[in-house]
């Protein structure tokens, strides 16, 4: 009985794990973090063109998530983050489709592709110039606190 017991708590535990890992996994597949991925997990790793955009894409969503959303660029990323699901999600639409429908949509998925990876790259420029000018005017601040300082050493101006 106590071996029964001993095993099926080894089997529940093996059980646990695995669950967790194939958790872990599903979580690294997603193009987004917090939107669930219909993308097989062998794409982590598969060599297959379709897997291949896949993991761009996921790279996109990645890089796009790490940008602040400010006033300029908030909603190019949140139209980035749907046209990155809904790609990820037709992406997987031509994996299913037989080879020659697959080679024939290819040219144009790669495309799209291309094209997010752009703009994320362009949003990330226009991110990182808008801290660049957030950092001039705090430089400009700082000169007008400093002038503002030796006036009021100087005293009241008499006239």
């Amino acid at each position: 009985m106590s071996i029964l017991i001993v095993l099926l708590a080894l089997f529940a535990v093996m059980a646990g794990s695995a669950l967790t890992a194939r958790y872990s996994l599903q979580r690294k597949n997603r193009v987004l973090t917090g939107t669930k991925s219909s993308a097989p997990l062998s794409w982590l790793s598969s060599g297959r063109r379709e897997a291949k955009l896949h993991r761009r894409l996921r790279a996109s969503g990645r890089r796009l998530e790490l940008i602040p959303p400010t006033d300029d660029v908030a909603e190019i990323i949140t139209r980035l983050r749907v046209e990155l699901v809904e790609l990820d999600g037709y992406l997987v639409t031509v994996a299913r489709r037989p080879s020659q429908s697959r080679r024939a949509d290819r040219p144009q998925l790669t495309e799209r592709v291309e094209q997010i990876e752009d703009l994320v790259r362009r949003v990330e420029e226009r991110s990182r110039t808008e801290l660049v000018s957030l950092d001039d005017l705090s430089e400009r601040l700082d000169l007008l606190e400093a002038a503002d300082n030796e006036l009021n050493e100087l005293g009241p101006a008499e006239g």
